[in-house]
């Protein structure tokens, strides 16, 4: 796995590879979230940075990828509470990994559940946080950061993450069916058929558009890699298209005319001349 195939949190999952591909890498992160994801997002961010081959993520079959796979690389190291909290001592015995020379480009260490750390603990952390040894870089996963000194969260680099979605395979494909549909400018009746199934059940509809929006932020990057500025502007106003149909679906609106509207994706013509 990579962070390229999360398919959550796509903003902050691009924010991470761009500034691993632009050597942009901060001392010290927050990732705030559900345990799942944060848990993911971290340890797929810390295996980008170390990782030999890529420049902006995980190869997954370097050296370095498949040590931190078998969980075995020595330049990675983690912690979590032990009971109710994360205590001074445990702070005190990363902060010495930390200290040694790595292996490879750079030592990480991960600190999760580091909203329990008890406040003697945190403050053992700041100074590492403020100047840390080398090249390191300190992960730190919360469910809540409220539980930690502003002290602490003004040294880091904070995301704050949602909870995983899950998107059945028929929903991927009838909302991939339904993009092509759109860019190939189909007739609006066969647009319709397609999206027909889903305008019984509202969350089913949701279903459907979260599918859409994940595949036009990938879309997205694609045309972004690949300069196509017009390609670019169309999708970006699709993207908005999706998220003002998920809002009036939120909100109790029709359904029907929530997503007649959503198969109108891609009608605006723009060209390079009008970029």
């Amino acid at each position: 796995m990579s962070l390229a195939v999360i398919k959550t949190n796509r903003n902050v999952v691009q924010q991470l590879q761009n500034a691993i591909s632009d050597n942009r890498i901060s001392h010290a992160y927050l990732f705030t979230g559900p345990d799942e994801i944060r848990k993911r997002i971290g340890f797929e961010f810390a295996k980008a940075l170390l990782c030999e081959e890529s420049k902006d993520d995980a190869c997954d079959v370097c050296i370095s990828c498949r040590k931190m796979m078998h969980g075995n690389h020595e330049d990675f190291f983690t912690t979590q509470k032990s009971g109710a909290s994360i205590r001074k001592d445990e702070v005190l015995g990363i902060i010495e990994r930390l200290s040694y020379k790595p292996f490879g480009k750079r030592n990480i260490a991960i600190i999760d559940d580091a909203d329990a750390m008890t406040v003697e603990a945190q403050n053992k952390l700041l100074k590492t946080l403020e100047e840390p040894p080398g090249r390191s870089v300190i992960l730190l996963l919360a469910e809540r950061k409220q539980a930690l000194l502003p002290t602490v969260l003004s040294r880091c680099v904070q995301f704050m993450l949602s909870e995983d979605i899950t998107i059945s395979a028929e929903a991927m494909e009838t909302g991939s069916l339904l993009i092509n549909q759109c860019m190939n400018k189909q007739p609006f009746y066969k647009r319709l058929e397609t999206v027909a199934p889903y305008l019984a059940d509202r969350a089913c509809s949701l279903e459907l558009l979260d599918a859409v929006s994940d595949q036009l932020r990938e879309d997205l990057i694609a045309a972004v890699e690949g300069k196509q500025y017009a390609r670019i502007e169309s999708i970006r106003v699709a993207v908005k298209q999706v998220e003002q149909a998920k809002l009036s679906l939120r909100s109790g609106h029709n359904i029907s005319y929530a997503m007649k509207r959503l198969c109108l994706l891609f009608d605006r013509d723009i060209t390079e001349e009008t970029v």
